[in-house]
Protein backbone atom coordinates (compact mmCIF):
# COMPACT_ATOMS: atom_id res chain seq x y z
CA UNK A 1 0.00 0.00 0.00
CA UNK A 2 1.29 3.47 -0.95
CA UNK A 3 2.90 5.49 1.64
CA UNK A 4 2.29 9.62 2.48
CA UNK A 5 4.85 11.91 3.48
CA UNK A 6 2.64 15.09 3.16
CA UNK A 7 -0.71 15.56 4.66
CA UNK A 8 -2.77 18.15 3.82
CA UNK A 9 -6.17 19.71 5.82
CA UNK A 10 -9.30 21.24 4.34
CA UNK A 11 -12.13 22.93 6.00
CA UNK A 12 -14.64 25.64 4.73
CA UNK A 13 -16.17 29.16 6.41
CA UNK A 14 -19.05 30.82 4.66
CA UNK A 15 -20.64 28.03 3.13
CA UNK A 16 -24.09 28.95 4.47
CA UNK A 17 -24.51 32.74 4.30
CA UNK A 18 -26.09 34.67 1.74
CA UNK A 19 -23.71 37.41 1.79
CA UNK A 20 -19.95 37.62 1.40
CA UNK A 21 -17.63 35.00 -0.08
CA UNK A 22 -16.58 31.01 0.76
CA UNK A 23 -13.33 30.52 2.20
CA UNK A 24 -11.74 27.22 1.97
CA UNK A 25 -8.76 27.19 4.57
CA UNK A 26 -5.91 24.69 3.98
CA UNK A 27 -2.89 23.29 5.51
CA UNK A 28 -0.50 21.00 4.70
CA UNK A 29 2.92 19.35 6.51
CA UNK A 30 5.53 17.15 5.76
CA UNK A 31 5.62 14.21 8.00
CA UNK A 32 8.82 13.20 9.89
CA UNK A 33 8.24 9.60 7.95
CA UNK A 34 6.43 7.54 5.30
CA UNK A 35 2.66 6.82 6.23
CA UNK A 36 0.27 4.76 5.59
CA UNK A 37 -3.39 5.21 5.16
CA UNK A 38 -4.38 3.72 8.55
CA UNK A 39 -1.61 5.72 9.88
CA UNK A 40 -2.62 9.03 9.00
CA UNK A 41 -5.91 8.59 10.29
CA UNK A 42 -4.92 7.64 13.54
CA UNK A 43 -1.92 10.46 13.73
CA UNK A 44 -2.37 12.95 16.60
CA UNK A 45 -0.32 15.87 15.26
CA UNK A 46 -1.07 17.74 18.68
CA UNK A 47 0.27 14.90 20.96
CA UNK A 48 3.54 15.03 18.87
CA UNK A 49 3.88 18.89 18.17
CA UNK A 50 2.83 19.61 21.94
CA UNK A 51 0.29 21.70 21.20
CA UNK A 52 -3.37 22.57 22.69
CA UNK A 53 -6.08 21.27 21.46
CA UNK A 54 -8.87 23.57 23.46
CA UNK A 55 -8.43 27.77 23.98
CA UNK A 56 -8.56 27.43 27.67
CA UNK A 57 -4.45 26.51 27.04
CA UNK A 58 -3.65 29.35 25.48
CA UNK A 59 -1.90 31.32 27.79
CA UNK A 60 0.51 27.48 28.23
CA UNK A 61 1.17 26.81 24.72
CA UNK A 62 -0.11 27.99 21.15
CA UNK A 63 -3.60 26.07 20.47
CA UNK A 64 -5.17 24.19 17.38
CA UNK A 65 -8.56 24.06 17.28
CA UNK A 66 -12.22 24.60 15.21
CA UNK A 67 -12.32 27.95 15.10
CA UNK A 68 -16.05 27.88 16.29
CA UNK A 69 -14.28 27.47 19.34
CA UNK A 70 -11.76 30.22 19.33
CA UNK A 71 -14.18 33.43 17.97
CA UNK A 72 -17.79 34.03 18.20
CA UNK A 73 -19.33 37.96 17.84
CA UNK A 74 -19.49 38.00 21.59
CA UNK A 75 -15.70 36.50 22.11
CA UNK A 76 -14.23 38.78 19.37
CA UNK A 77 -11.54 38.10 16.82
CA UNK A 78 -8.48 38.07 19.34
CA UNK A 79 -7.98 34.30 20.20
CA UNK A 80 -8.43 33.43 16.72
CA UNK A 81 -6.51 36.04 15.02
CA UNK A 82 -3.50 35.67 16.84
CA UNK A 83 -3.18 31.70 16.72
CA UNK A 84 -3.89 32.02 13.07
CA UNK A 85 -1.00 34.75 12.43
CA UNK A 86 1.14 32.65 14.23
CA UNK A 87 1.32 30.14 12.06
CA UNK A 88 1.21 32.94 9.16
CA UNK A 89 4.27 34.55 10.34
CA UNK A 90 5.73 30.76 10.66
CA UNK A 91 4.75 30.56 6.84
CA UNK A 92 6.88 34.15 5.73
CA UNK A 93 3.53 36.28 5.21
CA UNK A 94 3.88 39.60 5.45
CA UNK A 95 1.91 40.75 8.56
CA UNK A 96 2.44 44.34 8.40
CA UNK A 97 0.80 44.56 5.52
CA UNK A 98 -2.36 43.46 4.54
CA UNK A 99 -2.48 43.65 0.57
CA UNK A 100 1.11 41.48 0.88
CA UNK A 101 -0.52 39.28 3.55
CA UNK A 102 -3.74 38.52 1.49
CA UNK A 103 -1.51 37.52 -1.66
CA UNK A 104 0.25 34.94 -0.42
CA UNK A 105 -2.68 33.83 1.93
CA UNK A 106 -4.90 33.94 -0.67
CA UNK A 107 -3.21 32.62 -4.08
CA UNK A 108 -5.73 30.34 -5.25
CA UNK A 109 -8.48 33.09 -5.53
CA UNK A 110 -9.73 33.16 -9.19
CA UNK A 111 -10.79 36.66 -8.94
CA UNK A 112 -9.48 39.75 -7.66
CA UNK A 113 -10.92 40.92 -4.56
CA UNK A 114 -10.24 44.54 -6.17
CA UNK A 115 -13.03 43.53 -8.45
CA UNK A 116 -15.27 44.25 -5.53
CA UNK A 117 -15.14 47.80 -4.59
CA UNK A 118 -16.12 46.36 -0.61
CA UNK A 119 -13.41 44.53 -0.64
CA UNK A 120 -10.98 47.14 -2.42
CA UNK A 121 -9.74 49.06 0.95
CA UNK A 122 -7.59 47.36 3.80
CA UNK A 123 -9.15 46.47 7.38
CA UNK A 124 -8.55 49.19 9.75
CA UNK A 125 -5.98 48.52 11.68
CA UNK A 126 -4.32 45.21 10.35
CA UNK A 127 -4.26 43.03 12.54
CA UNK A 128 -7.60 43.93 13.43
CA UNK A 129 -6.64 43.32 17.27
CA UNK A 130 -4.17 41.24 17.74
CA UNK A 131 -0.47 42.14 17.92
CA UNK A 132 2.02 40.93 15.11
CA UNK A 133 5.16 40.90 17.17
CA UNK A 134 3.39 38.80 19.64
CA UNK A 135 1.83 36.42 17.24
CA UNK A 136 5.47 36.22 15.64
CA UNK A 137 6.50 34.94 18.68
CA UNK A 138 4.32 32.25 18.94
CA UNK A 139 4.96 31.55 15.34
CA UNK A 140 8.39 30.72 16.25
CA UNK A 141 7.77 28.89 18.87
CA UNK A 142 5.54 26.36 16.68
CA UNK A 143 8.60 26.43 14.47
CA UNK A 144 10.68 24.59 16.99
CA UNK A 145 8.08 22.58 17.65
CA UNK A 146 7.78 21.01 14.15
CA UNK A 147 11.34 21.14 14.01
CA UNK A 148 11.46 18.94 16.87
CA UNK A 149 9.34 16.63 15.86
CA UNK A 150 9.99 16.35 12.73
CA UNK A 151 7.44 18.11 10.73
CA UNK A 152 7.60 20.65 7.69
CA UNK A 153 4.52 23.57 7.24
CA UNK A 154 4.40 22.94 3.12
CA UNK A 155 1.34 25.07 2.80
CA UNK A 156 -1.08 27.60 4.69
CA UNK A 157 -3.63 29.49 2.77
CA UNK A 158 -7.28 30.24 1.99
CA UNK A 159 -9.05 29.86 -1.35
CA UNK A 160 -11.94 32.49 -1.47
CA UNK A 161 -14.94 32.45 -3.56
CA UNK A 162 -15.88 35.39 -3.98
CA UNK A 163 -19.98 36.14 -4.90
CA UNK A 164 -20.06 36.76 -8.50
CA UNK A 165 -17.54 33.63 -8.78
CA UNK A 166 -19.49 31.34 -6.59
CA UNK A 167 -23.50 32.36 -7.99
CA UNK A 168 -21.96 31.68 -11.82
CA UNK A 169 -19.93 28.50 -10.36
CA UNK A 170 -23.45 27.33 -8.56
CA UNK A 171 -25.24 28.31 -12.11
CA UNK A 172 -23.37 25.81 -13.80
CA UNK A 173 -22.64 22.86 -11.71
CA UNK A 174 -26.27 22.96 -10.44
CA UNK A 175 -26.06 23.33 -6.59
CA UNK A 176 -23.57 24.59 -3.76
CA UNK A 177 -22.25 21.43 -2.87
CA UNK A 178 -20.38 21.15 -6.47
CA UNK A 179 -19.23 24.62 -6.41
CA UNK A 180 -17.31 24.08 -3.16
CA UNK A 181 -15.92 20.31 -4.41
CA UNK A 182 -14.40 22.27 -7.20
CA UNK A 183 -13.20 25.01 -4.48
CA UNK A 184 -11.34 21.55 -2.90
CA UNK A 185 -10.11 20.53 -5.96
CA UNK A 186 -8.14 23.87 -6.75
CA UNK A 187 -6.41 23.40 -3.62
CA UNK A 188 -5.44 19.72 -3.70
CA UNK A 189 -4.28 19.59 -7.52
CA UNK A 190 -1.29 21.98 -6.83
CA UNK A 191 -0.18 20.20 -3.90
CA UNK A 192 -0.98 16.99 -5.37
CA UNK A 193 1.44 17.99 -8.28
CA UNK A 194 3.95 19.01 -6.28
CA UNK A 195 3.99 16.53 -3.47
CA UNK A 196 3.51 13.41 -5.58
CA UNK A 197 2.29 11.04 -2.86
CA UNK A 198 -0.07 13.61 -1.13
CA UNK A 199 -2.56 12.27 2.18
CA UNK A 200 -5.56 14.43 2.51
CA UNK A 201 -8.09 15.40 5.08
CA UNK A 202 -10.49 16.99 4.39
CA UNK A 203 -13.73 17.67 6.96
CA UNK A 204 -17.37 16.52 5.77
CA UNK A 205 -20.05 18.74 5.17
CA UNK A 206 -23.71 17.79 5.81
CA UNK A 207 -24.72 13.95 5.30
CA UNK A 208 -22.53 12.84 1.80
CA UNK A 209 -21.03 9.85 2.18
CA UNK A 210 -20.16 9.59 -2.14
CA UNK A 211 -17.80 11.48 -3.24
CA UNK A 212 -16.32 8.91 -6.06
CA UNK A 213 -18.03 10.32 -8.83
CA UNK A 214 -17.02 14.25 -7.74
CA UNK A 215 -13.65 12.80 -7.71
CA UNK A 216 -13.44 11.25 -10.38
CA UNK A 217 -14.79 14.75 -12.36
CA UNK A 218 -12.32 16.86 -10.85
CA UNK A 219 -8.95 14.60 -11.65
CA UNK A 220 -10.33 12.77 -14.84
CA UNK A 221 -7.41 10.94 -15.43
CA UNK A 222 -6.76 8.96 -12.48
CA UNK A 223 -8.36 5.71 -11.21
CA UNK A 224 -10.22 5.86 -8.10
CA UNK A 225 -9.99 3.09 -5.46
CA UNK A 226 -13.41 3.51 -3.41
CA UNK A 227 -12.14 2.28 0.57
CA UNK A 228 -14.82 3.07 2.28
CA UNK A 229 -18.33 4.88 2.24
CA UNK A 230 -19.92 4.83 5.76
CA UNK A 231 -21.43 7.85 8.10
CA UNK A 232 -18.84 9.16 9.64
CA UNK A 233 -16.08 8.32 6.88
CA UNK A 234 -15.52 8.24 3.25
CA UNK A 235 -12.38 7.06 1.93
CA UNK A 236 -10.06 6.81 -1.15
CA UNK A 237 -6.96 6.34 -3.21
CA UNK A 238 -6.58 8.10 -6.51
CA UNK A 239 -3.24 6.46 -8.78
CA UNK A 240 -1.82 7.75 -11.87
CA UNK A 241 0.02 4.86 -13.34
CA UNK A 242 0.41 6.19 -16.73
CA UNK A 243 2.27 8.98 -14.88
CA UNK A 244 6.31 8.03 -13.66
CA UNK A 245 6.15 7.64 -10.35
CA UNK A 246 3.04 7.12 -10.21
CA UNK A 247 1.20 9.75 -8.28
CA UNK A 248 -0.72 8.68 -5.30
CA UNK A 249 -3.70 10.74 -3.15
CA UNK A 250 -5.29 9.11 -0.66
CA UNK A 251 -8.50 11.18 0.92
CA UNK A 252 -10.90 10.74 3.86
CA UNK A 253 -14.16 13.24 4.10
CA UNK A 254 -14.39 12.56 7.82
CA UNK A 255 -17.64 13.84 10.09
CA UNK A 256 -16.08 16.32 12.77
CA UNK A 257 -12.72 16.01 10.98
CA UNK A 258 -11.32 19.18 13.07
CA UNK A 259 -11.48 17.48 16.43
CA UNK A 260 -9.52 14.53 15.29
CA UNK A 261 -6.74 15.90 12.80
CA UNK A 262 -4.60 19.17 13.65
CA UNK A 263 -4.54 20.16 9.56
CA UNK A 264 -8.10 20.15 9.51
CA UNK A 265 -8.33 22.31 12.56
CA UNK A 266 -5.50 24.64 11.38
CA UNK A 267 -7.50 25.42 8.05
CA UNK A 268 -10.60 25.27 9.97
CA UNK A 269 -8.74 28.59 11.11
CA UNK A 270 -7.33 30.12 8.34
CA UNK A 271 -10.71 29.83 6.51
CA UNK A 272 -12.60 31.36 9.35
CA UNK A 273 -10.14 34.45 9.57
CA UNK A 274 -10.23 35.43 6.08
CA UNK A 275 -14.31 34.99 5.82
CA UNK A 276 -13.73 37.76 9.13
CA UNK A 277 -11.55 39.78 7.10
CA UNK A 278 -13.71 39.98 4.46
CA UNK A 279 -17.04 41.22 6.41
CA UNK A 280 -14.77 43.43 7.79
CA UNK A 281 -13.98 45.13 4.96
CA UNK A 282 -17.36 44.52 3.80
CA UNK A 283 -18.96 46.49 6.55
CA UNK A 284 -16.97 49.07 6.56
CA UNK A 285 -17.29 49.79 3.10
CA UNK A 286 -20.88 50.05 3.18
CA UNK A 287 -20.68 52.04 6.80
CA UNK A 288 -18.57 54.73 4.41
CA UNK A 289 -21.79 55.86 2.79
CA UNK A 290 -24.44 55.05 5.86
CA UNK A 291 -22.93 55.06 9.59
CA UNK A 292 -25.98 53.96 10.69
CA UNK A 293 -26.37 50.57 8.70
CA UNK A 294 -25.98 47.90 11.75
CA UNK A 295 -23.05 45.30 10.50
CA UNK A 296 -24.25 41.99 9.48
CA UNK A 297 -22.01 38.67 9.30
CA UNK A 298 -23.85 37.64 6.23
CA UNK A 299 -26.04 34.05 7.46
CA UNK A 300 -29.39 34.20 6.02
CA UNK A 301 -31.96 35.89 8.72
CA UNK A 302 -29.70 38.79 9.63
CA UNK A 303 -28.14 38.99 5.84
CA UNK A 304 -32.30 39.39 4.83
CA UNK A 305 -32.12 41.85 7.26
CA UNK A 306 -29.47 43.97 6.23
CA UNK A 307 -30.52 43.37 2.43
CA UNK A 308 -34.03 44.47 3.94
CA UNK A 309 -31.99 47.83 5.68
CA UNK A 310 -29.75 48.61 2.73
CA UNK A 311 -32.05 48.42 -0.05
CA UNK A 312 -32.40 52.10 -1.32
CA UNK A 313 -28.73 52.65 -0.63
CA UNK A 314 -27.81 49.68 -2.72
CA UNK A 315 -29.56 50.85 -5.63
CA UNK A 316 -28.53 54.69 -5.16
CA UNK A 317 -24.78 53.64 -5.73
CA UNK A 318 -25.38 51.21 -7.97
CA UNK A 319 -24.30 47.95 -6.15
CA UNK A 320 -25.69 44.80 -8.71
CA UNK A 321 -27.57 42.57 -6.64
CA UNK A 322 -25.83 39.61 -9.09
CA UNK A 323 -22.10 40.36 -7.98
CA UNK A 324 -23.06 40.98 -3.76
CA UNK A 325 -26.29 38.28 -3.23
CA UNK A 326 -25.06 34.95 -3.43
CA UNK A 327 -27.44 32.05 -4.70
CA UNK A 328 -28.88 29.55 -2.75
Amino acid sequence: MAHYRTILGIDEAGLGPILGPLTLGYAAFTLPQAMTPTGVLNLDMWQALGLGREPIERKKRPVVCDSKKLYSPAKGLLALEEELLAWAALAGHDLADFTAFRAAFAPLSREKPENYDWYTKPPQPFPLEAGADRAALRGQAIGRALQAAGYGLAALGVAPIYEGELNRLIQRLGNKARAEFEGIARIIGPLWEKHRQLAVVCDRQGGRTRYGRALAAQFPEAQIEIFAEEKEISTYELSIPEVQGCPRLFIAFKEKGESEHLPIALASMAAKYMRELTMHQFNAWFHTYDAEIKPTAGYYQDGKRWLNDTGELRRRIGVPDERLIRRK
